[in-house]
């Protein structure tokens, strides 16, 4: 009787051990997208970061943003930044979207570091949307970084917002 359920135990704890591993699949980052909030308007301008390719040159949109210009819609020293994530839906273990943003703030001398987390809750469609608001940007560069904590990988996704000022 003792060796049947040594058996048992041997066959039936792996089979539960790997529909848990399967019930809990990672989450993924689909995107991270930063737009422009015009204050003088109350819209939201397109996508403005992009991939940290070495590029120093600065899009009309994001030169002088905090005064009104022809290049936009008006002027602009906040962001929305949204971090969309997907993955199938699990109790077993509670995920987090960590993102950081790293800036000098337009009234400051010194580099800003700006870190939240907040859960993810993934709905019925498979999706996730995090919203997060940066105040005081708009003449130095941006870098953003987002990555999924309370999972086995998690390879982080970074953009970079490329604003500057002057004449």
């Amino acid at each position: 009787m003792r060796l049947i359920w040594i058996a048992l135990i041997v066959v039936l704890v792996p089979m539960f051990t790997v529909q848990a591993q399967q019930r809990a699949s990672d989450y993924k980052i689909d995107s991270l997208k930063a737009m422009l909030f015009y204050d003088n308007q109350g819209t939201f301008s397109a996508d403005v970061s992009q991939e940290d390719a070495g590029s120093f040159l600065v899009p009309s949109i994001l030169w002088n943003s905090p005064m009104e210009g022809a290049s936009r819609e008006g002027a602009s020293t906040s962001m929305l930044v949204t971090i969309e994530v997907s993955g199938e839906f699990a109790y077993a273990t509670p995920r987090r979207i960590q993102f950081t943003a790293a800036y000098i703030p337009l009234e400051g001398r010194r580099s800003l570091r700006v870190s939240r987390s907040t859960p993810i809750w993934i709905r019925e469609n498979g999706k996730y949307i995090a919203g997060f608001w940066l105040y005081a940007v708009g003449c130095n560069p941006v870098a953003l970084s987002a990555r999924i904590t309370g999972q086995r990988s998690s390879k982080p996704l970074e953009r970079v917002v490329r604003f500057g000022c002057g004449e």
